[in-house]
């Protein structure tokens, strides 16, 4: 029955994948060399080709100001571009208050060697005079100060590399994938605020292959079996995948050639240099019909997909072929778009070189960069090429440093930057199995943060490096050209990016703890009181040293054990390679809640009328889902405990550990409680606009120019945030945190696996992993097509509010749970309980037992906690602790969570 239920759901996805294709034209490959499949609009590439003027960049300085605080507070700024002596020079920007007459309006002058380097002065004097927050969660126009504050001694910033650089190539795809016009113009000025002055711009790149392939003879139909669907072009582009997705349609390839017209036009008007796409050897099977004689190899199976989406086809590097495609590329790509002479270009992303005959030599991977370079050259004299140094780190036993001599020796020094994409964990420039100078070291490298896989949710970070590491960085390394974000997902974790933003024009180290303190006081929002500000630096300096100051090499975020697949071992922290994106945590719990209930009391409502910013209302929905998250796997613990019992056969032993399970009963309590906090995380999340299931899929059915288009276009958004391929080839690896899917689909997994759990328990089915994986497997494919169904698109309800209920709701079990030292977690001050239908009744039966265990679990902790006073020895700040808990008894606990205090 599985299997059948499996062939039904992908006859109908099929039917998507058939339909949608590229239309037909009359002539196939018939198009001349230069000629669009419709006009393109020709002003906006004739003005690429040119330098930018002070005056147009100073105009495109002043619009960006309008844009960020509106028209009338813009009038307040004065804007002075000035160029620099030298080209290589470092860029700089200056701010200066500006004498008023007459005891007139406070003005402020802000001046910079390029509009971004006056978009970066605009940011300084914002968050550090104003107190404003600019990152993604603020609403543009932003809110001013009605006085502007003086800047009294003048702010003068050089910049401490060249570049600053943005962007991963899956961007374009886990976070980027449906933008529009408006919401690229956002971020836009975002980047131009942060100083970023080399950003990637890879939209629209498949009208470019689309007109390479139609030259040289290769029909529609050819294409459509090559390009996969938009959700998933970031790995067709680096010639992982194939033809998964269903292809595109005509309309969605000028859609996105036009949107790219757009976002270079405003990119360089402001002084940025785009870095546009190269041809990295990836083509169609038809392309060996059309070039017989020509060499051919394929990449190895990434991610272990099907042989329809797998092992792409490529042109052998040391084939003439290779050098033709290459130079028709990069000519459509200056016909089109224009050039800055930077291009990015990824042959062999996690997938290792092979050549014709399968093996390589060394001989093979110095022809291989030449080929990309000189094709590149052949039709750009002036052209770079910036290559991912991803491979470098990702397969470093194959790049020993004869392997990386060979491979960087075909390209001039001069002529390649290579980013070292995850240098805030594995520095690939120092790499510690290669002698300095290394390989990497002897070109030009730029440092970057990666920090996030996929664009997941979970809260972390490592202030601790990125404040210090890139000053220290260019201090040991003269090739050292710039700082970048590498990212493969945004809008999540945004403490992390604004500060690394922040590190292109820090010549010193930062302290952390200084830098998170004026941080926490423009989330709030300069109208917060003192008190407030106060407990919020309080929180973001507990948030720094902790969650934010991630130790080791762990490879991105923690994982939710709620979004992970359901299986008993998860409580022991498994998943595939610990280090990658795990589910155990990196930071002390008890410091989170902490700091949410800091947070909690910063934020809520009182008599000073004080209103919640929307970025405090995402730092009280993020952190207060973070909380959740951990208590949901601290409650799961005891219950795969008690399943992995009895499923053995041995019988179930009442235990007075804390939280212990020891009967059908409690185990299918423990359930439900579960299952609830999975739905208070999802209306939690559902107050933030960037944490919406509705709009990823609604902003996806926005290209789509039929029903059809619409309901593949979804496919699309829904798969690559869950399966991720027809099977889950790479499930949950991009999994979000968000309303829609924690309600629908992540709790729906949770659900069958408690069913299964049940029916094991209670004697009436043999539990089987791996029975429960294939039922799971036919409702998650079916979920990938259930286009019928839909998700809020705006965000409900009062991010304060609401985290106010849940505290009420959930305070004594996380108290109860994280055991010695939760009286620590108190907060200071009258509780406040918000009112709320949602809540769980107190005096509703499974209210009582919830409320009634969960001040058991508190009074074992309170006593645990005096028996380790009186045993432990341990350092002194231990010591110190402990000696403030002497004397607590049960019963003030009671009293200080019941608000009496």
């Amino acid at each position: 029955m599985c299997s059948l239920a499996i062939l039904l759901v992908w006859v109908s996805v099929s039917y998507y994948f058939v339909s949608y294709r590229v239309p037909r034209h009359e002539e196939q490959g018939s198009l001349p060399a230069h000629e669009p499949t419709r006009p393109h609009p020709r002003k906006s590439v004739l003005d690429a080709r040119r330098p930018i003027r002070v005056d147009e960049m100073r105009r495109a300085a002043e619009a960006l100001v309008e844009r960020v605080v509106g028209r009338k507070a813009a009038q307040a700024f004065q804007i002075e571009v000035f160029i620099k002596s030298n080209e290589d020079d470092a860029d700089s920007f200056e701010v200066h208050d500006l004498v008023t007459v007459d005891g007139g309006p406070q003005r402020i002058l802000l001046r910079g060697t390029t509009a971004v380097s006056v978009a970066s002065a605009l940011n300084w004097y914002l968050r550090y005079h104003c107190s404003v927050d600019t990152s993604w969660m603020s609403k543009f126009p932003l809110v001013l100060p009605r006085q502007l504050p003086r800047v009294g001694r003048s702010i003068v910033k050089q910049s401490l590399v060249k570049w600053g650089y943005y962007e991963n190539v899956c961007t374009f795809s886990y976070t980027q994938a449906w933008w529009d016009w408006e919401r690229w113009e956002r971020e836009i000025d975002w980047m131009a605020m942060s100083g970023i002055n080399l950003p990637l711009s890879l939209t629209g790149q498949e009208y470019i292959s689309q007109r390479v392939f139609r030259r040289l003879g290769l029909t529609d139909e050819q294409m459509a079996s090559y390009f996969t669907g938009p959700a998933f072009l970031a790995w067709n582009r680096m010639i992982n995948i194939k033809a998964w997705g269903g292809g595109l349609t005509q309309s969605w390839i000028d859609q996105q050639r036009d949107l790219q017209l757009k976002i270079l036009a405003r990119e360089r008007e402001l002084g940025m240099l785009p870095v546009l796409p190269a041809f990295a050897g990836g083509v169609p099977e038809g392309m060996k019909s059309l070039f017989p004689e020509a060499k051919f190899t394929r990449h190895g199976n990434w991610g272990g997909f099907a042989e329809q989406h797998c092992c792409v086809m490529m042109v052998d590097p040391t084939d003439p072929l290779f050098l033709k495609i290459g130079k028709m590329f990069v000519e459509e790509v200056r016909a089109v778009y224009g050039s800055n002479h930077i291009y990015s270009c990824d042959t062999f992303n996690e997938n290792r070189p092979r050549s014709e005959h399968g093996s390589v030599g060394l001989d093979f991977l110095s022809h291989s960069s030449r080929a990309v370079f000189e094709s590149m050259r052949a039709a750009d004299p002036d052209a770079v090429w910036l290559m991912q140094g991803w491979l470098f780190m990702n397969d470093a036993r194959f790049w020993q440093k004869r392997e990386l001599d060979a491979y960087l020796s075909g390209v001039p020094e001069d002529r390649m930057i290579i980013l070292d994409l995850f240098t805030d964990v594995f520095p690939v420039w120092k790499r510690r199995d290669l002698q300095r100078p290394t390989p990497i070291e002897k070109r030009r490298w730029v440092w970057n943060m990666l920090h996030s896989f996929g664009g997941n949710s979970g809260m972390y970070g490592r202030l601790q490096v990125i404040s210090k590491d890139p000053v220290v960085a260019k201090k040991e390394s003269q090739t050292m050209v710039g700082v970048g974000i590498t990212t493969e997902g945004i809008e999540q974790n945004p403490v992390v990016y604004e500060m690394m933003a922040e590190m292109r024009w820090r010549e010193q180290e930062v302290d952390v703890m200084s830098w998170v303190e004026k941080w926490a006081d423009r989330r709030l929002g300069p109208e917060a009181s003192r008190e407030r500000k106060a407990l919020g630096e309080e929180a973001w300096r507990e948030l720094a040293s902790t969650v934010y100051s991630c130790p080791g090499t762990q490879m991105g975020q923690v994982k939710s054990m709620v979004e992970s697949r359901p299986r008993l071992d998860l409580a022991s922290g498994w998943i595939p390679n610990s280090d990658f994106m795990p589910i155990k945590r990196h930071y002390p719990e008890e410091a989170l809640v902490r700091a949410w209930l800091k947070l909690l009391r910063a934020t809520r409502g009182g008599a000073d009328g004080y209103t919640c910013s929307s970025s405090a209302s995402f730092d009280i929905a993020d952190v207060t889902r973070q909380v959740l998250s951990d208590l949901f796997a601290r409650l799961f613990q005891p219950l795969s405990s008690f399943c992995q019992t009895r499923l053995a056969g041995s019988a179930a032993v009442r235990s007075s550990a804390r939280g212990a399970i020891s009967t059908e009963e409690e185990a299918e309590e423990r359930m439900q409680t579960l299952l609830g906090i999975i739905s208070d995380m999802d209306k939690m999340v559902g107050t933030q606009p960037r944490m919406l299931l509705g709009k990823w899929i609604e902003d996806a059915r926005a290209w789509g120019k039929s029903k059809e288009e619409e309901e593949v276009l979804e496919f699309n958004a829904r798969n690559l945030v869950t399966l991720w391929g027809p099977r889950g080839e790479i499930a949950d690896y991009a999994s979000k945190q968000w309303q829609g899917l924690l309600s629908d689909y992540y709790m729906s997994r949770w659900k069958l696996f408690f069913e299964h759990l049940q029916q094991a328990i209670r004697g009436t089915r043999i539990f089987s992993q791996q029975r429960f994986q294939q039922e799971l497997l036919v409702f998650e494919q079916q979920w990938q097509t259930r286009t019928s169904s839909s998700f809020p698109s705006s965000p409900e309800g009062n991010a304060v509010e609401l985290a106010w209920q849940l505290h009420d709701k959930y305070i004594k079990l996380i108290q109860g749970t994280l055991g010695q030292g939760t009286e620590d977690l108190l907060p200071q001050g009258p509780v406040v309980h918000a009112p709320g239908a949602d809540i769980l009744a107190a005096d509703s039966p499974r209210g009582e037992r919830e409320a009634r265990d969960g001040e058991a679990l508190l009074l074992d902790a309170a006593q645990g906690a005096a028996e380790d006073s009186a045993s432990s020895s341990s350092s002194s700040s231990s010591r110190r602790r402990r000696k403030s808990r002497e004397g607590v008894a049960s019963g003030s606990l009671r009293d200080q969570l019941e608000g009496r205090q």
